[in-house]
């Protein structure tokens, strides 16, 4: 008899499709975890396996990173990214500021900013192709439309306006007020006294004989007023004859013909900031005016910069509304104390670069906070976190010291308030802007080898010529130290004024004992 099969009545297994979620869906889910529901519920609403559940909280961390940021289009499914992230993210923040100003964007715009980004990023192999353009778009959920006729006039208002009302918001509700920065360069003529002013009113001073009475000083702080940028001091004389011997400065220190800011010295700068900001695990944003001396610089890691529109206004430049006028006044306060103790004990005034650079560093200490906030207000850089201040401005006492240099016979113009005297070199050129005759004027300058910045004749950081002090001993300098400390005594110190005494009593013995 033969064998009949048996066919098994058992249906066959369903091979169910693994389902995707869009982003926007697991945002949803997260969501829904974090508040306390129950996880089985939760699977099952979105038709899920637990273990699928259980992937998307690992990584939550990625998935809010990517809907928060805008990097991706909330209905987008898988989080891959590109090869090129760094140049995505550029042209996408590129594209969103150029949306908050209402400039209508195409492919071919498009592609052309991806192609510059790629040159200005170091990606030499990389070329905006029509296929790499269409899965750009399809990433971030980018639609061109034609744009209606009348929105054509939007493009021609006031793009300093619409910038502040709309990227500015969003960078400052990207980071927090404590990594908002933004830094500016101020001319300094920085031995001018009173009884000479006059003689440097309007000057803009880039070449001629007051030049070499010049610097640039380039200050910078941020948002909430709580962190104060080192100084950079820019000179004429990279290793002027009062540098010499000197290891460090209390500030950073370059120098180019012009005393200006090059974008030379910027890039460098920048880079300086970058490691100082990475050392500390930071991103910082840094707000700058758009000039030729300000380029775009590679290959920062912890600093963005941003740059102000080049029509915009120097009202909402923060450093302009209060912190650099807090400086100056501050330095000429203690310019007209300096030569007012010299006339008083009858000894020749003199001043250095190094001396004006000391005194810039201890000046810049002095600026508060307060006014740091308060400039930044009043530039339209608005937080909810950073506190209300006092919006009183901050002054020097300078009616005492003015009757004071007076009395000693110190030609002080009348009617010249310490403000106005501190604002007298505000309109000095610093950054790099040349024009044909200064260029001609460089080139002869360094052919003939006359450079101001070379004579020692003449030398912009020695105040006392042919007066070179030698360096003191290390007994010498315990024994300034131990008349400082027997003078300090008889003051209401504080703790931390006595620990720093001794830690400058260490530094010296230790470095004396190398």
């Amino acid at each position: 008899m033969a064998e009949t099969s048996v066919v098994d009545p058992s249906p066959l297994p369903v091979i169910r499709k693994k389902k995707s979620l869009s982003i926007e869906e697991k945002i949803d889910i997260i969501s829904a975890v974090e508040s306390g529901k129950k996880k089985a519920d939760i699977a099952a609403k979105y038709g899920i396996k637990k273990n699928s559940l259980s992937s998307i909280m690992k990584n939550k961390d990625k998935v809010l990173e990517a809907f928060e940021s805008l990097r991706f289009d909330p209905k987008r499914k898988r989080l891959r990214t590109a090869f090129y992230t760094d140049l995505e993210e550029a042209l996408m923040k590129w594209y969103r500021i150029a949306q908050c100003l209402n400039i209508p964007v195409n492919g071919p715009m498009l592609r052309l900013k991806a192609n510059d980004f790629a040159q200005k990023l170091g990606h030499s192999d990389f070329k905006c192709s029509n296929g790499w353009l269409d899965r750009f778009k399809s990433r971030y959920g980018l639609v061109f439309r034609s744009q209606p006729v009348e929105t054509g006039a939007a493009t021609t208002a006031d793009t300093s306006a619409v910038w502040y009302q709309n990227v500015l918001p969003y960078y400052l509700n990207d980071y927090q007020p404590k990594n908002v920065f933004n830094v500016k360069e101020t001319g300094l003529f920085y031995r001018m006294l009173p009884n000479n002013t006059f003689a440097f009113k309007g000057e803009t001073c880039t070449v001629g004989k007051l030049s070499k009475e010049r610097i640039t000083v380039v200050v910078g702080t941020n948002m909430d007023g709580t962190e104060k940028l080192p100084l950079l001091v820019i000179g004429k004389n990279k290793n002027p004859h009062c540098f010499k011997d000197v290891k460090s400065l209390p500030v950073d220190y370059e120098a180019n013909d012009m005393a200006w800011m090059t974008s030379e010295v910027f890039e460098q700068w920048m880079h300086k900031l970058d490691k100082r900001f990475q050392a500390q695990q930071r991103r910082v944003v840094i707000f700058i005016g758009s000039f030729p001396a300000h380029p775009e610089v590679k290959n920062l890691k912890s600093v963005e910069l941003v740059f102000f529109p080049s029509d915009s206004s120097s009202k909402f430049i923060a450093m302009k509304q209060g912190v650099i006028k807090s400086l100056k006044v501050k330095y000429r306060h203690r310019l007209i104390k300096r030569f007012v103790d010299c006339v008083e004990s009858s000894k020749e005034f003199t001043l250095t670069l190094l001396d004006a650079v000391d005194m810039l560093h201890l000046c810049w200490r002095n600026v508060t906070a307060k006014t740091i906030v308060k400039s930044y207000k009043e530039a339209g850089f608005k937080s909810q976190s950073v506190e209300n201040v006092n919006m009183e401005t901050e002054v020097e006492n300078d009616l005492d010291l003015i009757a004071h240099a007076l009395a000693a016979g110190v030609e002080f113009p009348e009617g010249l308030s310490l403000e106005e005297y501190a604002a007298l070199d505000d309109d000095l050129v610093t950054c790099e802007m040349p024009t044909n005759s200064e260029i001609i004027w460089a080139k002869e300058s360094t052919s003939n080898k006359i450079c101001l910045s070379v004579s020692d004749d003449d030398d912009e950081g020695d105040g006392s010529p042919g007066t070179e002090q030698p360096l003191p001993s290390k007994n010498e300098a315990l024994t300034a130290l131990d008349t400082l400390r027997r003078y300090l005594r008889s003051q209401d110190l504080n703790d931390s004024l006595h620990n720093s005494l001794a830690d400058l009593e260490n530094f010296i013995q230790h470095v004396a004992s190398k």
